[in-house]
């Protein structure tokens, strides 16, 4: 065969080799083409999560199949966020399932221009924690064209009752109600401020009016809005609100407007009143609602409340402003001490007693504060600008202690109702100020309770149809024993071990010191064992052949 065949077939093979390869690498491109098509078109996760935890429920993943537009979920954590890990597992699983979640991550810290657009479309409040990240009161925000839901940190947990280093997870819950309600219509409960009365407004942005109130109540996904009843002819102003809230009103309600309220109370509404006394030289003056409060068991004191005992007032507060206990009821769970948690205090400012209604029909009314047996009520404020210290109190003064503010629930008007008709009635209306809601955590207390109260009356739904998670650890408890243990691991059992180790280390080398280092003899089937044979063999070979050609 001649050379230049031989070449001409080597050729010949080469391009059969190289048209392989490409054609191998082409087809291995395809495939990975339509591997990632069929990727995007059915995605699939694997949770391997030991509660699987991020696990859609089949109530979720039908709200999510029902979406027929854009729903967007703006997400205002920071990366360093303990809940930003949770929620964006979360909404991956949400933007899984539908492609009509549309997630946008927010970094308050690291996109400043973005969040200022954000937070003004949304009117969000923002501030700096001590560590100087941005805290907002709105972790998440889900909107659909001009309605929008938020999502404040703590709906995205509930804390464990049982064991306070553990919470229970509630993005889920959280999620899907959000998206529930800015899908559906007339979702938001309806919250209406009576006015006419002298009441305060919301909006009013000074420190005794409520435009601070109305954000707080819009950021719990409430409508707010207002209505007069003293506007003749109005048909029915109250229809389609879930709760009424008379502000402390300083006139009283005329005969036809008192009736019109108690109509609405007894046809199944709601009503929170903040019936703060207003003195003057005559005493307290009347509110005109004695006829709407009475159906519920509440009856309105005429006097004020002062607060003699020490460890209760405020100092240079003339007793009117002091703390007050509050006592179980639904809206109060979170102020009743419990365990060995510390809950925030209610302090309370110019309040009214309440009492105890005796009407035939009446429901019962439950104490929700009381102030404490030293406490006495004043009929007149007359002559309180000269007021130096806490007023003596005078034989004419009643005696406490009173209570500050009832909650009651009279039977049900129809039997598909959730609840019969509801009444809140605190004594004093500064608790609705924008001051209360500004309070250190510490004695915020006021402030949570008009929030409790509101939900309450209102009956925010819950989602029933999500089976909840398991509980997960959030932090560590270290009491003043395993402070104690955690010192004595530190500071003598870490460094003893070292020392052990270091004395062994000592002995051991002193025990090896002056002996001869002996190399020991290969063994049996290593390396160095087989190429001594060779050696010998290659030797052996040699002089074998030196042999014959002698």
């Amino acid at each position: 065969m001649s050379p230049l065949r031989v070449l001409v077939g080597q050729v010949k093979a080469l391009r059969r080799d190289e048209l392989g390869k490409l054609v191998g690498l082409l087809a291995a491109t395809a495939i990975g083409f339509f591997v990632n098509m069929y990727a995007s078109r059915h995605y699939a996760r694997w949770d391997v999560t030991e509660d699987r935890r991020y696990t859609l429920s089949a109530a979720t993943k039908t709200t999510l199949r029902e979406l027929r537009e854009p729903v967007e979920v703006w997400v205002l954590l920071g990366a360093q966020e303990p809940l930003k890990q949770s929620v964006s597992q979360i909404l991956t699983a949400y933007a899984a399932e539908s492609s009509q979640i549309v997630v946008k991550n927010v970094d308050p810290d690291k996109d400043p221009l973005a969040f200022e657009d954000v937070r003004k479309r949304f009117r969000i409040e923002a501030g700096r924690a001590e560590d100087g990240r941005v805290v907002t009161d709105a972790a998440i925000v889900v909107a659909r064209r001009e309605k929008h839901w938020f999502i404040e940190p703590t709906d995205l947990y509930t804390a464990s009752e049982k064991d306070d280093t553990k919470v229970r997870p509630r993005e889920e819950e959280a999620l899907t109600l959000a998206i529930r309600n800015v899908v559906r219509e007339g979702a938001r409960a309806r919250l209406c401020f009576t006015e006419g009365h002298g009441e305060a407004s919301t909006r009013d942005g000074s420190e005794r009016g409520l435009f601070f109130l109305k954000n707080v109540l819009e950021k719990d996904n409430y409508d707010v809005a207002s209505v007069d009843l003293t506007v003749p002819g109005s048909g029915e102003p109250l229809a389609g609100c879930a709760v009424v809230i008379v502000p402390g009103p300083r006139s009283a309600f005329a005969a036809g407007e008192a009736e019109r309220l108690r109509t609405y109370l007894m046809t199944g509404g709601s009503g929170l009143f903040a019936l703060g006394p207003t003195p003057d030289a005559a005493g307290v003056d009347p509110t005109g609602l004695s006829s709407v409060l009475a159906p519920f068991g509440v009856r309105l004191g005429g006097t004020i409340v002062v607060e003699a005992a020490k460890d209760r007032a405020l100092p240079d507060s003339y007793g009117v402003r002091f703390f007050a206990d509050p006592k179980p009821h639904a809206t109060t769970m979170g102020l009743v001490v419990r365990d060995e948690r510390e809950p925030p205090r209610v302090l309370v400012q110019l309040s009214r007693p309440l009492y105890h209604a005796t009407e035939a029909g009446a429901a019962v009314a439950t104490d929700l504060l009381v102030s404490s047996p030293e406490s006495f009520g004043i009929a007149t404020a007359d002559g309180a600008a000269t007021w130096t210290k806490t007023p003596e109190k005078r034989p004419e003064d009643t005696s406490g202690p009173f209570v500050l503010a009832m909650a009651a629930e009279r039977e049900k008007t129809h039997r598909d109702a959730p609840h019969g008709p509801r009444v809140v009635v605190l004594g004093a209306s500064t608790a609705l100020f924008e001051a209360n809601f500004r309070e250190p955590f510490g004695v915020r207390g006021a402030a949570l309770l008009v929030e409790s109260s509101l939900s309450w009356l209102a009956t925010k739904p819950e989602i029933v149809d999500i089976p909840p998670k398991a509980d997960v650890a959030a932090g560590v408890r270290i009491t003043e024993e395993s402070r104690a243990e955690v010192r004595r691991y530190v500071v003598f059992l870490m460094p003893l071990a070292v020392a052990l180790l270091g004395v062994a280390v000592a002995f051991r080398r002193k025990s090896t010191e002056g002996r001869a280092h002996v190399a020991r003899a290969p063994v049996e089937g290593t390396p160095a064992k087989r190429e001594g044979r060779r050696s010998d063999e290659k030797r052996a070979g040699r002089a074998k052949g030196g042999r014959s050609g002698r």
